[in-house]
């Protein structure tokens, strides 16, 4: 294992491509003064990883649980959060991890994740999850020990403009990825994220579906296959397909609302703080023909915090991961779906929410669940990191 993460280049350990700049989310919500001082009494919780999974307000659960987060955002770089992990000792202070599929294949064997008790008597959600979720490799190693509770996960495509692409703005069509990479109407006008572990694999997974190339694994590319892609993406490059390459989630955002791409691959979340801006059918995300990005964040416990007295606590918030009102706000502020969606629905319509609030959380469980149903899902920790982060820079420096 320790092998596999020597792979990483020193450009993987210090670039912090996506999320660079996003500020650490605090786990305690705005509250009055006696608001905060009661939550100073309850159990605390810290966590470190990707802002994502973090609710807007955590206030929910410190009602619904009696437990308070405070949440440190990461880089969505897994060398730099690995890099964190094991050199700076973040187990010492930090109770759970959160992140993407393929450390729990490193950071468990290794011992700084603890094996998750499946049994554990806070865990009470956890035999009705579906192995769909639970037994992902999000939060099982390939040898099938269990390092997590999964959290949330999506399906990314690309935001696009209906309008300049001649489609309806409330168009279900699957659309292809040739608007990313050679179709004439979109010629520079295309943003393209810069992180290889991010916009490589789509890249592969189109060649693939066009007969173009003969690929294995999408999101672990031999060095014959990756120099493939990149020989195709240089071409592009070269033929103007590509307006921009973009590194921080802000950009994406900033891309669509200022309207300087049609086209651009990103994370659901950028489409919907961009149609804030510019209205709510402006901008879509499209449904597509070849397959998609598919991705986990799981929820990992330090090592450390076993022996340190807030177990329970820990499994509270790891229950509340599973939970109908953790998956109803999360949908809902964020379009992402995750494990028991039907709990979701179920807290919705116990809560009062509005017919078109509940009608979204069925439309985004349906979204998923049909976008899940292709290809493929993407590691952060692939084996030829090497060969492919080599033949990505041929790329970039092209």
């Amino acid at each position: 294992m320790k092998d596999k993460f020597s792979t990483y280049s020193q450009a993987q350990l210090t670039r912090r491509s996506l999320m660079q700049g996003m500020s650490a989310i605090a786990g305690l919500a705005a509250l009055g003064a006696a608001g905060r001082a009661a939550a100073q009494d309850m159990p605390l919780v810290k966590a470190y990883g990707v802002p994502t999974a973090a609710l807007k307000d955590w206030a929910p659960m410190e009602k619904s649980i009696g437990v308070r987060c405070e949440l440190s955002g990461a880089s969505n770089d897994v060398g730099v959060f690995m890099r964190d992990v094991m050199g700076a000792n973040m187990g010492d202070s930090v109770d759970l991890f959160i992140f993407e599929s393929g450390t729990e294949d490193i950071l468990g064997p290794q011992g700084l994740y603890a094996p998750l008790d499946e049994k554990h008597p806070e865990l009470t959600l956890w035999e009705r999850t579906s192995d769909d979720w639970k037994r992902s490799a999000v939060v099982q190693d390939t040898e099938g020990n269990q390092w997590g509770v999964p959290v949330i996960g999506n399906a990314d495509s690309f935001g696009y403009f209906p309008e300049k692409l001649g489609l309806a703005p409330d168009s279900e069509e699957e659309l292809s990825w040739s608007l990313m990479f050679e179709d004439e109407a979109t010629r520079g006008r295309v943003a393209y994220g810069n992180a290889y572990t991010y916009s490589m694999g789509p890249a592969a997974l189109y060649l693939q579906a066009k007969g173009a190339a003969q690929i294995g694994n999408v999101a672990d590319m031999t060095p014959e296959e990756a120099k493939v892609v990149a020989d195709f993406l240089i071409e592009r490059k070269k033929a103007g397909q590509f307006r921009t390459l973009y590194g921080a989630f802000e950009e994406q955002i900033q891309l669509l609302t200022n309207k300087e791409v049609d086209v651009i691959n990103c994370w659901e979340p950028a489409v919907r703080e961009a149609n804030l801006v510019l209205g709510p059918d402006a901008t879509r995300y499209a449904y597509t023909k070849e397959g998609y990005f598919k991705w986990g964040h799981g929820a990992y416990i330090a090592a450390q915090a076993v022996d340190r007295g807030n177990l329970d606590a820990i499994y509270k918030v790891l229950n509340y991961f599973l939970s109908g009102e953790y998956r109803a706000l999360q949908a809902r502020d964020r379009g992402y779906a995750g494990p028991n969606m039907d709990l979701g629905v179920e807290y919705a319509e116990t809560n009062g929410w509005t017919a078109e609030e509940v009608a979204a959380l069925k439309a985004t469980e349906a979204k998923v669940n049909k976008k899940f149903a292709k290809p493929y899902v993407s590691t952060t920790t692939p084996n030829n990191a090497s060969a492919m982060e080599e033949e990505w820079q041929r790329f970039l420096n092209a």
